[in-house]
């Protein structure tokens, strides 16, 4: 069966501060996007998780994390190959490796019939990343503590493009680079993304695509980077931008939605 890791973007992103336990409470929008990976789950002898087009190390996955932790859980095996076909970049503040978790987690909950409640699923999902309660959740919506509480929102869906720089940036290391100084300079001062200058003083080939675009239309980081969007009018408007690009630079074209397509292919995937 395969099943369906939508990417998200943030609309915006604020630091609220840092806690006692080094991580950060935030303030932020998430919105899904009509596209990301896709997962097969396939009954095996064992458990297994492999990756295709873009490469992440079975021990390393959080997949692999995620479905450990429900097995010990459980007190049971979960003997399934788990196959992951990576569209969204590593290291693009899209929430590929949170979503490929979280879909794998609700989907082997339901094909092995754990009936595992989402809020175990949660406690599980959030002790390996913050942004997987997010995408257990599957609603988009208004984001705080340290991504734990989501208050679902409708936002406007829109026609975006969405544009990767040949670069990936570690997460951890955007959120161990800011001080309580700036904490509380942005405050009341920041409408966008928090870390939108330390993005574009950090990583020249994000600089550099960030110029190139704002010359023609409002353009933001979502989350700690690396990735871009901007809304576009159509397809066309977007590919006439894209050939004029100065620069290698990816780019995909989908819509911004509210409600993950996982939901509605758990209801009808017949397990």
């Amino acid at each position: 069966m395969i099943f369906s890791c939508p990417a998200k973007i943030n609309l915006s992103l604020k630091v609220v501060k840092k806690r006692l336990d080094g991580f950060h409470d935030i303030d932020s929008d998430f919105q899904f996007l009509n596209w990301g990976d896709k997962i097969e789950i396939i009954p095996a002898k064992k458990l297994s998780v492999s990756t295709k087009k873009i490469h992440v190390s079975q021990k390393e996955n959080l997949v692999t994390k995620a479905l450990k932790k429900m097995e010990s859980f459980c007190n049971t095996k979960l003997n399934y190959s788990v196959n992951i076909l990576k569209k969204i970049p590593i290291g693009s503040g899209l929430g590929g490796g949170s979503s490929n978790a979280a879909t794998a987690m609700l989907a082997v909950n339901s094909v092995a019939k754990l009936n595992l409640s989402l809020d175990v699923l949660e406690n599980i999902g959030k002790s390996l990343g913050s942004d997987i309660p997010f995408f257990l959740k599957g609603l988009s919506g208004k984001v705080s503590g340290i991504g734990e509480i989501i208050e679902p929102k409708k936002f406007s869906e829109e026609l975006i493009m969405i544009l990767f720089p040949e670069c990936s940036i570690s997460t951890k290391d955007a959120y161990r680079a800011i001080t309580s100084e700036q904490i509380l300079d942005k405050r009341d001062k920041l409408t966008g993304n928090f870390f939108e200058e330390w993005v574009l003083s950090n990583y020249p080939q994000v600089r550099e695509a960030f110029d190139f675009i704002s010359k023609k239309k409002k353009v933001n980081i979502s989350g700690t980077g690396s990735s871009l969007f901007t809304k576009i009018k159509s397809f066309e408007e977007g590919k006439e931008i894209m050939d004029n690009a100065p620069i290698k630079l990816g780019y995909v074209i989908t819509n911004t939605i509210n409600k993950s397509p996982l939901l509605d292919e758990l209801l009808n995937s017949g397990v």
